[in-house]
């Protein structure tokens, strides 16, 4: 009887002892099962991280200096007055109109990026005036006759521009330029009219300011430029500046 009682009681003791064991041991693989599904969930929802690769940035090359050789027409269009002649006769009324010229030269362009470059240009220039008096006075008394001129100026011209390209074939230019005289004379009637030399009426020089447009090929160009002279040209009293506007073809070399 009383190994029976000792018996039960041995039973029930282990039974308590046992069931928190089992039940802290249960608790234990929850809670490990739960953080390793999270670990797992982590790593699934973690980026994955890749190097990044750098792609080559492409950079045009430089452009090559060039220089060239051109050509054209140029039309003169002079603002003010322009200096008579002292003569017996003077004259009631005067009629001007741009002259047609020539001109030729050469440019040197250096280039300090592909889209700006600074031009250095040497070139002749022909300007001047046709100038048609009517209306004047002699010994006999008054006429109405008119009488034609064509003044004609020469000047050495040195530019300089600073080009900005739009594209890679059309461009725009500003900058100023210099110029020194090299002839002026004044010829009466036609072609085969007699030459005065009128250039005691000028000044030595002219300076001013240039813009223009142009557009190149591989080795061909063609440029319209418009000058505007800003200093006086005539010792006269009446005031007389240099306009001319240029159409230039010709052809590069180097770039």
């Amino acid at each position: 009887m009383v190994k029976n009682k000792y018996l039960r009681l041995s039973i029930v003791l282990s039974l308590l002892l046992v069931c928190p064991l089992t039940l802290y041991s249960q608790t234990e693989n929850q809670q490990n099962t739960s953080t390793g599904t999270q670990y797992t969930i982590q790593q699934q929802q973690e980026p994955t991280q890749q190097t990044p690769v750098e792609q080559p940035v492409y950079r045009k090359p430089k452009r090559e200096n060039e220089w060239g050789i051109f050509m054209g027409p140029s039309w003169s269009i002079p603002v003010g007055t322009v200096p008579q002649v002292n003569t017996q006769v003077t004259y009631a009324n005067e009629r001007a109109r741009a002259r047609t010229g020539f001109d030729i030269g050469v440019k040197f362009n250096f280039f300090l990026s592909n889209d700006v470059s600074i031009e250095f240009d040497v070139l002749y220039t022909s300007s001047g005036k046709n100038i048609e008096y009517s209306g004047f006075y002699h010994e006999l008394g008054y006429s109405d006759e008119s009488v034609t001129f064509k003044e004609s100026l020469g000047y050495f011209t040195f530019p300089i521009y600073a080009n900005y390209y739009l594209t890679e074939n059309f461009y725009i230019k500003g900058g100023l330029y210099g110029a020194a005289l090299t002839n002026a004379t004044r010829r009466e009637g036609g072609i085969w009219g007699d030459h005065t030399d009128v250039s005691y009426l000028y000044k030595g020089g002219d300076f001013g300011v240039s813009a223009g447009l142009g557009a190149s090929m591989r080795v061909f160009f063609i440029e319209w430029r418009y000058n505007r002279g800003l200093i006086d040209i005539s010792f006269d009293d009446d005031k007389l500046y240099n306009q001319t506007v240029q159409l230039l073809v010709g052809f590069k070399f180097g770039g």
